[in-house]
């Protein structure tokens, strides 16, 4: 049996389903700033909501990890859909600041566990030298989520039939589909493969610390941030009609590129691969700064999707590497807890930024800040990544 035919199962293709329909739920949240702004928040205070959300994913990174080595890809998978929809129903009752940010944390620590149990289960099937081409086939799952969620977001919250009950319908659907990934693997038998041996999760970390291939989760995240969170308040500012049109772009244009190129971290090497992708996001983010009609949001949005398509498959291998086989899950989670660290910084620091200085000069600082730690990361790390023995 070839390695494709190991790889390419009836079983991957179902993780690979749940995740487009977890990140369809997840992609609707881009419209959460409408919600905010509803209640009467301005950017900043978005910005904060979204930040504080991941205190919930830093808090459990390291424990998630060692979950998904202890109790299996399958029992975490669910566990997080059902948290999370429950999670995602629940803000239509919430108007406090203080209980639409504890419900923050919740949902973000269901998708942390979410993103980290595909991950582990991508390069627990994959042969060695075929993790990254795993991780990045299994995410276009992912993009296709991203592709579907923005445009049901904008339909239901335009669409007149809604009007009464918009946000009602607009996080029940969330919820919806959370759950039926849960259900979409339930039956499933993923890997686990190494028992736990009862080490303690610091000492592990202490001993394998990845060092600088963290870095660039960290500012890919920040990146992320951008238009993840504020995209919907920059199409507002802009006075465009729908947030649809950017990630019917994106996603197809990251697609493309996974397929197409799927196996460039393994000709090319994952370090070139991931600052080029990086240079990527940076380019994509001054493209946003001339956009002055809708239909120019297609050029940032070719280049970043070009960009979130190559650097996430090998800034997480490279991570994840640097632990022995049976910490993978713990590998995997620390590249994934770095993102986190992006995702509340950039939360905090855009939002705060683009009421004070406005939008230009948010995309430029975002920019800049993705070229220095790209620069840092390619001069530093070239000594220091070396894969830890299986």
């Amino acid at each position: 049996m070839s390695d494709s035919q190991r790889l390419y199962t009836l079983q991957f293709c179902q993780v690979l389903f749940a995740a487009t329909l977890t990140m369809t739920g997840v992609s609707m949240q881009f419209h959460f700033g409408e919600y905010v702004t509803s209640l009467g928040f301005d950017v900043s205070t978005f910005g904060q909501l979204a930040g504080i959300g991941m205190i919930g994913s830093l808090l459990l990174r390291l424990h998630i990890g060692r979950w998904i080595d202890q109790l299996g890809c399958r029992r975490c998978f669910v566990t997080s859909a059902i948290v999370g929809a429950a999670a995602n129903v629940s803000f239509q009752f919430l108007e406090d600041y203080y209980a639409i940010a504890a419900a923050r944390i919740v949902m973000q620590s269901a998708i942390a566990t979410f993103l980290a149990t595909v991950a582990v289960y991508a390069a627990q099937v994959a042969p060695a030298e075929r993790r990254a081409e795993s991780l990045g086939t299994i995410g276009i799952g992912g993009f296709l989520g991203m592709m579907i969620g923005p445009a049901i977001g904008d339909w239901i919250l335009q669409d007149s039939a809604f009007a009464a009950n918009r946000f009602s319908w607009y996080f029940c659907l969330v919820g919806a589909c959370t759950l039926a990934a849960g259900a979409l693997v339930l039956n499933l038998d993923m890997p686990r493969r190494h028992e736990p041996d009862g080490e303690r999760v610091r000492t592990v970390v202490m001993r394998f610390w990845p060092g600088w291939v963290l870095l660039p989760p960290i500012v890919f995240a920040a990146a992320l941030t951008v238009h993840m969170n504020f995209l919907e308040r920059y199409v507002e500012y802009r006075h465009f009609q729908n947030l649809r049109w950017f990630f019917l772009i994106y996603a197809p244009s990251a697609i493309a590129i996974r397929l197409l190129f799927r196996r460039l971290p393994q000709q090319l090497g994952r370090r070139r691969v991931c600052l080029f992708g990086l240079l990527l996001m940076a380019g994509g983010l001054l493209l946003f700064i001339p956009v002055h009609r809708e239909w120019q949001l297609i050029f940032p949005a070719f280049v970043m999707g070009s960009g979130h398509s190559l650097v996430f498959p090998s800034m997480v291998d490279l991570a994840a590497e640097r632990m022995p086989m049976r910490y993978r899950g713990l590998g995997t989670s620390l590249a994934l807890g770095a993102m986190d660290i992006g995702f509340f910084s950039g939360g905090f620091v855009w939002g705060e930024l683009i009421k004070r200085r406005g939008f230009e000069q948010m995309f430029v600082t975002a920019a800049c800040t993705v070229v220095f730690v790209a620069g840092f990361f390619a001069v530093s790390a070239r000594r220091v990544l070396q894969p830890v023995p299986e």
